[in-house]
Formats: C-alpha cells, structure tokens, sequence
C-alpha cells in the first residue's frame, strides 16, 4: 500500500531532471543565478502545489512511478495542504535529507515531511485505509524526537562542513589576500625609503618612513598587518606570519630593480610561491 524509498527516490530523480532542464532553459534567457533561482524556487512551489492538489495527486516522477500523496484520511491533498507538504520538506532538506531515509524505519514508509504535514505516499492502485494512518497522538513523542535528531544531525554535519571545506577554503582566500598586501605595501615601502634615504643626513640603513599600519619595532624591522619588512643593505625582506606567527614564506624585493623572489617556510607557502612564480 506504502511506497517504498526505492519508488520515492526514482521519482525524486525523475522531477530533479525536470527541475535541471527547466534551469538550463532560465539560464539561457536571463542569464543572471539570483533570478534564475528565485524564478526557479516558485516554480518548484507551483509544480508540487498545483500537481499534488490536482486530481493527478502526483509530480511527473510520481506519476511514472505509479504512486500518489494523500492526506490522513486518504483524500486528495488541497493547495494549502500541498504547500504546507514543500514548505515542510525544508526541514527534511536541512538535515542532509536523514528526514527522507526515516521513512526505511517507518511501517508505513514516511519520511519526516510526511508526519509533519499529515501526509503519506502510497501507491496509486492501493486501497487506502484510513485507519492506518491515524495514530497521530501516540506518535507525537516519535515525531518530536525525530525532529530532534534531526535537526541536531543538521547542526553537526553544517560545523562538520565548515571545519572541513569553508574553512580551509577560507584561510585559503586569506593568505592570497595577504600576499596581495603583502607585495603592494613592499612596493611602497621600498619607493618612500630610497626616497627618504637620497636626502642628506639620512641614514639608509635605518627605516625612514612607515607604510600603511606598520610599527617601527627596531631600526631595520617593521611590525606589519600579518607581516614583517625588514630593511637590508640591497632590499626589503617581507616575512608573512600565519595567526599563530609562524612565517608562511618570505618575499625579497631587491631595490636594485632585479627579480621579485620567494621562499617559502611552510607547505602552504610554497603554494603561493609557486603562483607567484606563475
């Protein structure tokens, strides 16, 4: 009577390849992702809504995989009833979908947005019975604790995602921006002081002048942003620090005019050398 994932998900391919060409065709006419998108998202509302509520009772891949959503008693879904089944299926989607494999330890094969919205799906030629389905006061307990994990199991896969992709994308992004500002203020640096130092009575040999948000912590070094400049008798020496100030690399612009060169300090460092180098 019940359908079963394997229906389920086979219709969720089935609408997913709708929803696909459906994107492509949007792109090619607006060309723009936050339109595209958000003409996308009502039109997923308007599918499920219109499609479910109608005598159909189904998406297209409901309907080829020969089931149909009813409500607790059997009967056709309305249009608030249906919108009510998408907006609940947000919370299935939040949890990485674990609210749709609830339906594998489900006797009557429902996934989480099921019990909320007072749903089922069951196959079209089944006789349905209302009985069946309505036990929603003993199931309360269950759902609410289903819901529980669920969103608990949300929480730890986001901080798992981040720990493991935004954040090493993150401190990624970080360390370019830094060599960004690392090479501009060297540059700058390196043009003030051999002006500075061409005046007379100056001593080259001693930092002239503080770019950008530098400290003067000695004669010859200077406490930067994420870096240190160190004057020498040819050049600068840029040492850029991580947080826990550890150098990733170390840049030397030669006043000279010759070649900008890099030596890295870290694994991380000599990634950026070798784009720099690029």
């Amino acid at each position: 009577m019940y359908a079963g994932i394997g229906k389920r998900f086979f219709a969720f391919l089935i609408d997913a390849l709708v929803f696909a060409v459906l994107y492509w065709a949007l792109w090619q006419m607006m060309k723009s992702y936050a339109t595209v998108s958000l003409v996308l998202l009502v039109i997923i509302w308007l599918y499920y809504a219109l499609l479910e509520s109608s005598p159909l009772q189904a998406s297209v891949g409901k309907i080829l995989m020969g089931i149909k959503v009813v409500d607790r008693h059997g009967r056709r879904l309305s249009f608030w009833q249906a919108t009510e089944r998408i907006v609940s299926k947000l919370v299935t989607n939040v949890t990485f979908y674990f609210g749709f494999f609830v339906a594998a330890w489900d006797k009557k094969k429902r996934t989480l947005h099921d019990r909320i919205s007072h749903s089922a799906v069951i196959l079209k030629s089944a006789e349905f019975d209302p009985d069946a389905i309505e036990e929603e006061e003993d199931e309360e307990a269950s759902l609410t604790w289903i819901t529980l994990v669920s969103v608990a199991l949300a929480i730890v896969f986001v901080l798992l995602l981040l720990w493991c992709v935004a954040l090493p994308q993150y401190q990624h992004t970080e360390r370019y921006v830094q060599l960004t500002r690392v090479l501009a203020e060297t540059d700058e640096a390196a043009r003030a002081q051999l002006a500075a130092a061409s005046r007379p009575g100056v001593d080259p040999r001693e930092w002239q002048v503080l770019p950008g948000e530098c400290l003067k912590i000695g004669p010859q070094k200077l406490s930067c942003r994420g870096f240190d400049l160190v004057l020498e008798p040819g050049g600068i020496k840029a040492n850029a620090r991580t947080g826990a100030m550890d150098i990733l690399y170390t840049l030397y612009y030669p006043f000279g005019g010759g070649p900008l060169t890099c030596t890295p300090r870290t694994p991380q460092g000599q990634e950026i050398c070798s784009t720099l180098k690029k």
